[in-house]
Protein backbone atom coordinates (compact mmCIF):
# COMPACT_ATOMS: atom_id res chain seq x y z
CA UNK A 1 0.00 0.00 0.00
CA UNK A 2 0.93 3.52 0.25
CA UNK A 3 2.69 5.73 -2.23
CA UNK A 4 5.65 5.50 -4.63
CA UNK A 5 8.13 8.49 -4.27
CA UNK A 6 11.72 8.77 -5.49
CA UNK A 7 10.99 5.03 -6.20
CA UNK A 8 10.23 4.17 -2.87
CA UNK A 9 6.97 3.14 -1.73
CA UNK A 10 5.82 4.68 1.33
CA UNK A 11 2.92 3.85 3.72
CA UNK A 12 3.08 5.61 6.60
CA UNK A 13 5.29 9.19 8.01
CA UNK A 14 5.84 9.36 12.00
CA UNK A 15 6.85 12.42 13.74
CA UNK A 16 7.11 12.03 17.87
CA UNK A 17 3.79 10.82 18.27
CA UNK A 18 2.27 11.61 15.43
CA UNK A 19 1.57 8.88 12.72
CA UNK A 20 0.09 9.56 9.32
CA UNK A 21 -1.19 6.31 7.07
CA UNK A 22 -1.53 6.39 3.76
CA UNK A 23 -3.28 3.96 1.65
CA UNK A 24 -5.24 3.45 -2.09
CA UNK A 25 -8.46 1.73 -0.24
CA UNK A 26 -10.46 1.11 2.53
CA UNK A 27 -9.15 -2.41 2.59
CA UNK A 28 -5.63 -1.16 2.34
CA UNK A 29 -6.33 1.35 5.24
CA UNK A 30 -8.08 -0.95 7.39
CA UNK A 31 -5.20 -3.71 7.49
CA UNK A 32 -2.94 -0.68 7.79
CA UNK A 33 -4.47 0.25 10.75
CA UNK A 34 -4.05 -3.55 12.38
CA UNK A 35 -0.44 -3.69 11.45
CA UNK A 36 -0.07 -0.56 13.27
CA UNK A 37 -1.94 -1.21 16.09
CA UNK A 38 -0.45 -4.73 16.42
CA UNK A 39 3.16 -3.04 16.19
CA UNK A 40 2.51 -0.73 18.61
CA UNK A 41 1.16 -2.97 21.39
CA UNK A 42 4.47 -4.68 21.21
CA UNK A 43 6.10 -2.18 22.46
CA UNK A 44 3.36 -1.07 25.24
CA UNK A 45 2.17 1.77 22.99
CA UNK A 46 -1.92 2.06 21.88
CA UNK A 47 -4.14 3.85 19.74
CA UNK A 48 -6.17 6.79 21.23
CA UNK A 49 -9.45 6.28 18.73
CA UNK A 50 -10.55 9.43 20.38
CA UNK A 51 -7.81 11.49 18.51
CA UNK A 52 -7.46 9.22 15.67
CA UNK A 53 -8.52 10.63 12.48
CA UNK A 54 -9.15 9.60 8.30
CA UNK A 55 -9.20 12.31 5.86
CA UNK A 56 -9.98 10.36 1.88
CA UNK A 57 -8.04 12.20 -0.93
CA UNK A 58 -9.97 11.47 -3.69
CA UNK A 59 -9.90 13.88 -6.74
CA UNK A 60 -12.25 11.82 -9.32
CA UNK A 61 -15.06 10.35 -7.24
CA UNK A 62 -17.08 11.85 -4.74
CA UNK A 63 -18.65 8.77 -3.35
CA UNK A 64 -16.51 9.00 -0.10
CA UNK A 65 -18.64 11.48 1.34
CA UNK A 66 -21.41 9.20 2.65
CA UNK A 67 -18.39 7.71 4.32
CA UNK A 68 -18.45 8.79 8.20
CA UNK A 69 -16.42 5.92 10.29
CA UNK A 70 -13.61 3.52 9.45
CA UNK A 71 -13.03 1.18 11.96
CA UNK A 72 -12.73 3.15 15.20
CA UNK A 73 -12.04 6.37 13.02
CA UNK A 74 -13.85 9.29 12.47
CA UNK A 75 -13.12 10.68 8.75
CA UNK A 76 -13.19 14.43 7.97
CA UNK A 77 -12.83 16.56 5.48
CA UNK A 78 -9.67 18.28 6.99
CA UNK A 79 -7.15 18.95 9.91
CA UNK A 80 -4.51 20.39 10.97
CA UNK A 81 -1.24 18.24 10.78
CA UNK A 82 2.20 19.18 12.03
CA UNK A 83 0.87 22.93 12.21
CA UNK A 84 -0.74 22.73 8.76
CA UNK A 85 -4.35 22.49 7.48
CA UNK A 86 -4.50 19.83 5.49
CA UNK A 87 -7.59 18.97 3.37
CA UNK A 88 -9.61 16.57 1.39
CA UNK A 89 -8.97 18.63 -2.07
CA UNK A 90 -5.24 17.66 -2.04
CA UNK A 91 -4.89 21.56 -2.94
CA UNK A 92 -2.88 23.62 -0.69
CA UNK A 93 -5.22 26.83 -1.17
CA UNK A 94 -6.64 26.90 1.87
CA UNK A 95 -3.97 26.47 3.77
CA UNK A 96 -2.12 29.52 1.80
CA UNK A 97 -5.41 31.44 2.76
CA UNK A 98 -4.99 30.46 6.39
CA UNK A 99 -1.11 31.16 6.67
CA UNK A 100 -2.16 34.92 5.03
CA UNK A 101 -5.00 35.10 7.61
CA UNK A 102 -2.94 34.57 10.26
CA UNK A 103 -0.03 36.52 9.39
CA UNK A 104 -2.43 39.87 9.42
Amino acid sequence: GGITIGGSKISNFRFADDATLIAASHEELVGLLNIFEQHSAAYGLGINYNKTKVMIVDREHDNYREIKSIGRCEVVQSFIYLGSLIDNSGSCENEIRRRIQQAR
